[in-house]
């Protein structure tokens, strides 16, 4: 019977189970965590951790559809790939600090030894550990499924959309002063979609999440692998985490936004790095066009 069923159909139920066991699961889980956990992490805490041991639980429920050993292929190339995405990202991020700081836009912080080796601390670890799960999630998953359910182009640039929006979603710590309940779940999912609600994606910090997930997207369609994906995303993690601990914002202007994520200087560096790699790696993968 599952070899009747469409290759595109079959796609779309995947997601469909894995979005459902995602939301549903963190709405369920997370008072159960707070419940055990109350003492030492306030709820918006426990929802945040019921959320990544939903998505751990919603991505093994794929579990045969996962392709690791594709994704994750190790070799020389892989650790070329890897070194050359850790220096793009460094051109990139020092080429948008450089803007930024020559249009006036940021200044150096003055900060203890303590607080920068803190700051250092923090970003070394976000590079190690985010990377390689977002990469699977977002490229190696979703990518994968939605490209076998809508088409290449579509699903592509579907995932990168859901990249840039999934970094709004945040579970507000205005809940931590609420008693919480078993549905209390529910209200912290549907609070956490009141960002996007809002439209807070639509400003320069959602275009240029929107660009990173085009890059990283489109390079994954050109190698099927992840490699250089984990080099750019952790150099990107490492360097702006490092540029808004260590800088402070000195005037908002059109060109320097914010921030650095909230600058079109941003844009302009990530498309032209976009631009260049979609060159240098001329040969499209056909990862994802078809099902395991």
């Amino acid at each position: 019977m599952r070899r009747l069923i469409e290759p595109a159909t079959r796609a779309g139920v995947v997601l469909l189970v894995f979005f459902l066991a995602l939301f549903g699961g963190a709405m369920v889980l997370g008072p159960l965590l707070y419940a055990a956990l109350h003492r030492w992490v306030p709820f918006h805490r426990a929802m945040d951790r019921a959320l990544l041991l939903a998505a751990l639980a919603a991505l093994g429920l794929a579990w045969p559809r996962l392709q690791f050993r594709v994704w994750w292929r190790p070799g020389r190339q892989a650790v070329f790939d890897v070194l050359l995405g850790l220096l793009a990202a460094f051109v990139a991020v020092q080429t948008i600090v450089g803007l930024s700081i020559g249009c006036g836009g940021l200044s150096w912080a003055v900060i203890t030894s303590h607080e920068r080796m803190r700051i250092i601390t923090t970003a070394i670890i976000a590079a190690l550990l985010v990377p390689p799960a977002e990469e699977t999630i977002f490229r190696g998953f979703l990518q994968t499924e939605f490209i076998r359910w809508l088409g290449a182009r579509a699903g592509w640039l579907l995932v990168a959309f859901l990249y840039a929006v999934a970094h709004f979603l945040k579970i507000p710590d205005s809940l931590d002063h609420q008693p919480v309940h078993a549905w209390s779940g529910v209200t912290a999912i549907g609070a956490a979609f009141q960002p996007l609600a809002q439209g807070w994606f639509l400003g320069w910090k959602g275009a240029n999440l929107l660009i990173l997930g085009l890059v990283l997207g489109g390079v994954f369609r050109r190698t099927g692998t992840l490699w250089f994906n984990e080099g750019l995303h952790a150099g990107c993690i490492l360097g702006l985490l490092l540029t808004s601990g260590l800088t402070r914002p000195t005037r908002a202007s059109f060109w320097t936004g914010e921030d650095v994520l909230s600058s079109p200087l941003t844009a302009l560096v990530l498309a032209v790095l976009g631009w260049w790699l979609w060159r240098y790696y001329r040969r499209p993968s056909e990862a994802g066009s078809t099902p395991p």
